[in-house]
């Protein structure tokens, strides 16, 4: 988890933008928005070219999510990507590189400050959720962040099927 954590940090230090699409375009990832039916996205990497593809039919916080969970695929799982790799659903806990691209994603969407802030203020994960703006799944992954960097927060398990 430590590599993750330091790999988002660089990536939003070195690429950062006004949001996760722009830090994408800026990491050299084209960022494509295509109606995609059921699938929610896509990560491929073609001669070269890198491309995160996401259904434009997603609400822009779930469009937010899914960039950054694929661009946590480019960063860290490139060389998988022969054929790409599709997103029919998010925050699989199943999966190792499925679990670390929903790591990525927690760390480049959320920030320490947002957590201990919405943690001062609410009593459970879908208060902060909701306060954050993003799915209590995703700020669970953040909170498992934040107690490897000393916190404890008491964190529940991830659902296997959210968004199926």
């Amino acid at each position: 988890m430590r590599r993750i954590i330091e790999t988002a940090e660089q990536v939003i230090e070195n690429y950062g933008g006004k949001d996760v699409f722009e830090t994408a375009e800026n990491a050299g990832v084209k960022v494509w928005f295509r109606k995609l039916g059921g699938l929610k996205g896509l990560y491929i990497c073609e001669n070269g070219v890198r491309y995160i593809v996401i259904n434009e039919q997603l609400d822009v916080t779930m469009q937010k999510v899914v960039c950054a969970h694929e661009l946590g695929h480019d960063v860290l799982h490139r060389e998988l990507s022969a054929g790409g790799i599709r997103e029919g659903t998010l925050f699989l806990d199943t999966d190792k590189t499925e679990r670390e691209a929903n790591l990525f994603a927690a760390c480049v969407l959320i920030s320490d400050d947002e957590i201990l802030s919405a943690a001062s203020e609410c009593d459970d994960i879908n208060g902060a959720a909701s306060l954050i703006g993003f799915p209590s799944e995703l700020v669970k992954y953040k909170l498992r962040i934040m107690n490897k960097k000393g916190y404890n927060f008491r964190v529940d398990e991830t659902e296997n099927d959210f968004l199926k």
